[in-house]
């Protein structure tokens, strides 16, 4: 358990220095205690495990592909956590043997499963079996609805199964943004007295529980604009977030969500809907170019302009610059090289297989190897020089300084911003009533645009200037 814990908050500083934010949705939605199944999307390698591990509060038995163990030094990891080999179909090929049925190839690793959940365990599962890149869920194997369904057979009641969506921004580029959404709770017993399903109809329920809680487009380019106009719908409705992190990717996410629906309604619109549909999408991103071209952030306009309000940001903003300043001139010193070289062998890796699956997860195990490997060796001279004592303290310093210099860096891009912005609209007042009212005229069409294809209720409403 205590291994767990240290992984799990290494985990945790790892996903903190790759992304710039990690929120987690719906956690209320956790079943606090009992057995849990986990279900989960898998658009990221081994980080979509990290990621789940580090939003759920309980302790999370991993699954994992079973060609992961072929590396000995991975696998003795693996095992050691306590990682589950589950062995796919396309797993036997090429190894000379036949493929048996998978009840009887991964018959072990069903009963590890069957264990911990008789022991009130959670499990994690990527029911979709594999790793990829494409912009909706891949059809989903059975092993996730056969799992729950052989604990119920051999006697464990009250089986939760939870769907976990994992939605990265660019999930490829460092200091973008992850969210975790965690779906409502799935009680098998329930479901079973009420449907009376078999591995099949179970499965599609899971497929169900995932894509509400994932994003799902038909794809690339759909994915794009959606994840475009989403981005500038919300940005529009915002109110003025705080500096010390990101703006929530949710809102976005969502935006983007219902654009698309929007979208895939467009075949069976009016041509005159059409028509507005279009206009809308040319003038939200001219309407961008525009504030653009001046330095202003489109989630940065409704920010008051009043004299005082300047003042103390500028006070507050170089105050704290002055304080994190040396920390992270201090981060930047002790780990810039390692993190340099891990970053240079991923891109040189990438040359033979360039899934966007891939940088993540290659770049936070190289600069955890790397890091490890400098401390190890700073941690010597040290000891040698001026003792053990110093050696200590000087590692937990260095260990207590890591990321600060990106996490500044961040903080800084976000104030730059809302400055440029905040000097703009002082020095043209009208230009900022100007473009707030075309803000406001552009959500009413998205509005309207929404209802027509939809018949749902309007877009969230766009919120009150903010001081």
């Amino acid at each position: 358990m205590i291994l767990y814990r240290t992984l799990r908050q290494l985990a945790r500083i790892a996903l903190g220095w790759y992304y710039a934010d990690v929120e987690i949705e719906g956690l209320e939605r956790m079943p606090s205690s009992g057995s849990v199944l986990l279900v989960a999307n898998h658009p990221n390698a081994l980080v979509d495990a990290m990621a789940v591990a580090v939003a759920v509060p309980r302790r999370v038995l991993l699954t994992a592909k079973a060609t992961l163990f072929e590396r000995p030094m991975l696998a003795a990891l693996l095992r050691t956590v306590g990682v589950v080999p589950l062995r796919r179909t396309r797993d036997e090929h090429g190894t000379g043997n036949s493929a048996p049925a998978a009840t009887v190839r991964n018959a072990d690793a069903f009963r590890m499963v069957t264990s911990a959940l008789a022991a009130d365990g959670v499990v994690l599962v990527f029911p979709e079996g594999i790793s990829h890149d494409a912009p909706s869920l891949a059809p989903l194997k059975t092993g996730a609805a056969r799992m729950a369904l052989m604990a119920h057979d051999a006697g464990v009641h009250a089986v939760r199964i939870v769907a976990v969506g994992l939605i990265y921004e660019a999930k490829e580029q460092p200091r973008s943004r992850l969210l975790v959404r965690i779906g409502d709770a799935l009680d098998l017993d329930v479901w079973l007295a009420t449907s009376g399903g078999d591995a099949s109809a179970l499965t599609a329920e899971i497929d169900q529980r995932l894509r509400r809680v994932t994003l799902n487009f038909g794809s690339e380019p759909r994915a794009r604009r959606a994840a475009r106009l989403g981005r500038t719908l919300a940005a529009a409705t915002a109110e003025v977030s705080p500096l010390d992190r990101p703006r929530s990717l949710a809102p976005e996410a969502e935006f983007a969500h219902r654009v698309d629906r929007a979208t895939e309604a467009l075949a069976a619109a009016p041509p005159s809907v059409v028509r507005q549909a279009d206009e809308f999408i040319d003038d939200a991103e001219a309407f961008e170019r525009r504030l653009d071209a001046r330095g202003v952030a489109l989630s940065e306009l409704r920010v008051s302009p009043r004299v005082r309000h300047g003042a103390w940001f500028l006070l507050r903003e170089l105050s704290l610059l002055a304080l994190a300043f040396p920390v992270a001139l201090l981060d930047r010193l002790a780990h810039d090289a390692p993190v340099r070289l891990a970053r240079t062998i991923t891109r040189r890796s990438l040359i033979t297989d360039p899934s966007r699956d891939q940088p993540a997860m290659r770049t936070i195990v190289l600069a955890a190897a790397a890091l490890l490997v400098w401390y190890l060796v700073l941690g010597i001279a040290i000891d040698r020089w001026l003792g053990p004592g110093a050696a200590l303290l000087v590692l937990a310093v260095l260990v207590l300084s890591a990321s600060s210099e990106l996490a500044l860096r961040d903080r800084l891009t976000r104030a730059w911003r809302r400055a440029r912005t905040f000097l703009v609209l002082r020095a043209d007042p009208a230009f900022r009533s100007s473009a707030v009212a075309e803000a406001d005229r552009l959500l009413e069409r998205a509005r309207r645009l929404e209802r027509a294809l939809l018949s749902e209720g309007p877009l969230p409403p766009e919120p009150r200037s903010v001081a």
